[in-house]
């Protein structure tokens, strides 16, 4: 059986890490980068527009942060996968990612293919 596309968005405020994360993984097979913000509300807003399998979003973003961002998408679409995206994983965000139903920290500087593996593994969808 074919595996499904697995429909990403990304949030981050850094312009070139988006732009670069998301060139990275319309190249891999199975992945389709459905929309990108810069802030955790626009976060939000994407996130109920596109309704996308998994979402790629910074922790430390302003306006809305990733975590509280990531907390309102699961009140609304509790089966989204949400990853964060920080720089360094420390133990408080691993906490707070468990915590929130989260599926996990990424570090920015990882090899995409170790992210791409990442999420394969952690937000395949069904079928």
């Amino acid at each position: 059986m074919a595996r499904e596309t697995i429909r990403v968005l990304l949030v981050d405020d850094n312009a070139d890490y988006r732009t670069r994360l998301a060139k990275a993984l319309r190249l891999q097979p199975g992945f389709e980068v459905v929309g990108a913000g810069a802030s955790g509300r626009e976060g939000v807003q994407l996130a109920g527009t596109l309704r996308p399998d998994v979402i790629l979003m910074d922790g430390r973003m302003a306006e809305l942060d990733g975590f509280s961002a990531a907390g309102a998408i699961l009140r609304e679409a509790p089966g989204t996968k949400i990853f964060i995206l920080t720089a360094y994983a420390s133990a408080l965000d691993r906490a707070k990612a468990s915590e929130r139903g989260l599926r996990g920290i990424l570090v920015k500087d990882q090899p995409v293919a170790e992210i791409v593996e990442t999420i394969r593994r952690n937000a395949v969808p069904a079928g």
